[in-house]
């Protein structure tokens, strides 16, 4: 969907959404229901990089899915763990709650400029692995125009002439205000929503230890070696994967081919802390794997599906002096040749390009 559309598809909705444009014609779109960005540009006709639902076609058929529980796509804020905060069990058949109060909340704009927009929320959620008890809490989103990595000419590449850039920068601010215990851990847990089919990546500090969250993952999907993990994405069949913090090198990316002839490269800049706790748990392992990053492959049947470029931020216990945490991280978004994008992830994930032959 190009970007007139996917404004009057909102805006129709009474959605208002929030349209930041760059010098050199890109544009990001920020949608306060759900504090999401939900739309990147790296061309004015550029179609979305992010993923929506292809089913909303009109504002009749979304202002329908908002009376349910749906999924619009882009970049997402939840919290973690998902164990306990969206599954109500132990186990899958235990089922799932999304915490409304978080996503998509009741997001007050504070203050909006030309390049940033401030929002502000207040989640109050039940921990169903302890009932009675909640996880309370208030959240800040400051997000806003950023520019490229290559914008200083000591990093340039001959190939930055032929490519288009989009980018912005989300600070988060996360006070924790009640929890089941005082060391119950809570983490920001940042989720895009890609179109598929291609690839995602994550350079490595040697070797990692991969963990399945699903069902086993096959060498078809993934691609474990002694410096990037590469990941599958085409909706056929429902895999996730986590990374440990203690090999995650602080940036992950998604290479796809458009069917145009252009290529979309998506990089997340972001921080990751070997010596923080990570909260988020698989299912079938309760004590942790300590994963920073995950990727997620959605069976939805194919190219109208959606995979998903996931990051956790180390998390917080009320027992801590002052239960307040910060995050602040970075989208990158080019377009161009598949060759030139290549060169582009090469430099920026600190990777060979040979990594990146299919």
């Amino acid at each position: 969907m190009k970007l007139p559309q996917l404004v009057e598809l909102l805006t129709g909705a009474g959605l208002d959404p929030l349209v930041f444009k760059h010098h050199n014609g890109g544009a990001y779109v920020v949608l306060p229901y759900g504090a999401r960005v939900i739309g990147m540009y790296p061309t004015p006709d550029a179609e979305n990089v992010f993923w929506v639902d292809p089913q909303l076609q009109t504002a009749a058929d979304l202002r329908q899915a908002l009376t349910r529980e749906a999924v619009l796509g882009g970049d997402r804020l939840w919290l973690a763990p998902e164990r306990g905060l969206f599954f109500k069990g132990s186990k899958e058949a235990d089922g799932v709650a999304m915490p409304t109060s978080l996503d998509p909340g009741r997001w007050l704009v504070t203050k909006a400029t030309k390049h940033a927009v401030k929002l502000l929320d207040h989640v109050d959620t039940p921990y169903h692995l302890a009932p009675g008890t909640r996880v309370r809490a208030t959240l800040e989103r400051s997000i806003r125009m950023c520019h490229s990595p290559f914008s200083d000419a000591l990093t340039a590449l001959p190939v930055l002439a032929r490519v288009k850039f989009v980018g912005y920068e989300i600070a988060t601010r996360l006070e924790l205000l009640a929890a089941p215990t005082d060391t119950f851990y809570v983490g920001l847990w940042f989720l895009i929503q890609m179109c598929t089919a291609g690839y995602a990546y994550v350079p490595t500090w040697g070797r990692p230890v991969v963990t399945d969250y699903y069902e086993p993952t096959g060498p078809d999907y993934l691609r474990v070696s002694d410096d990037h993990v590469r990941f599958r994405l085409d909706s056929l069949t429902r895999h996730k994967i986590g990374v440990r913090k203690v090999e995650v090198t602080g940036r992950a990316a998604y290479l796809r081919d458009d069917v145009g002839g252009q290529s979309v490269l998506v990089i997340r800049n972001f921080f990751n802390n070997p010596s923080g706790h990570y909260a988020d748990v698989p299912l079938h392992t309760p004590a942790g794997t300590q994963d920073s990053v995950q990727f997620y492959n959605h069976k939805t049947g194919g190219l109208a599906g959606f995979g998903e470029l996931e990051f956790h931020g180390p998390g917080l216990k009320l027992g801590m002096s002052e239960p307040v945490l910060y995050d602040t991280n970075q989208v990158w978004v080019f377009s161009g040749a598949r060759a030139d994008l290549v060169q582009v992830a090469a430099r920026l994930l600190g990777l060979g390009v040979k990594v990146f032959d299919l």
